[in-house]
């Protein structure tokens, strides 16, 4: 009962202090409760995030990825550090693809069919550990030598403290 009553106030305090501050959004901050275990034993952490800066952080490293150029070294950078682990594990079961080099020798063209320009960003949501990014982006198609525009929303998740493609 105690855990559910602190949980409880933990969320109170949060909407309190958010409702009681001006509705300024930009000074507004935001805190993360992570309930450590499945019985609620105490461990709680609380930590203070900036949004405004998760979301920059998202958009700067999905315009990152895209700009990369298809060659071995981006290939085994996408797989290193713009692949999320439900990607990878994609990747292993239907290709037996397990690491980085593997993915490099696996010679993924396909994947990289596309390259993908952000031209205008209208909005940036978070929700958990997502973000949506909705965006104009101008997709040239390698294998067809034609470009198109496009308004998409990309979808990153926060992973090891950074932002990767999902």
């Amino acid at each position: 009962m105690f855990k559910y009553i602190l949980l409880i106030s933990f969320t109170l305090l949060s909407f309190i202090s958010c409702n009681s501050k001006d509705d300024n959004a930009d000074n507004a901050k935001r805190i993360e409760i992570i309930l450590a275990d499945e019985d609620f034993k105490e461990n709680i952490e609380v930590k203070e995030y900036d949004e405004e800066k998760l979301k920059k952080l998202a958009l700067s490293s999905l315009k990152e990825f895209y700009s990369m150029p298809y060659n071995q070294d981006t290939v085994r950078i996408a797989y290193e550090r713009f692949y999320s682990s439900s990607y990878k594990e994609i990747l292993k079961k239907s290709r037996n693809i397990k690491n980085a080099d593997e993915y490099v020798q696996s010679d993924p063209s396909l994947d990289f069919e596309f390259e993908t320009k952000i031209e205008k960003v209208y909005d940036i949501k978070l929700e958990g550990k997502k973000a949506y990014i909705d965006a104009d982006s101008s997709v040239y198609d390698r294998a067809e030598d034609t470009t198109s525009k496009a308004r998409q929303t990309f979808v990153m998740s926060y992973e090891n403290d950074k932002w990767v493609i999902l």
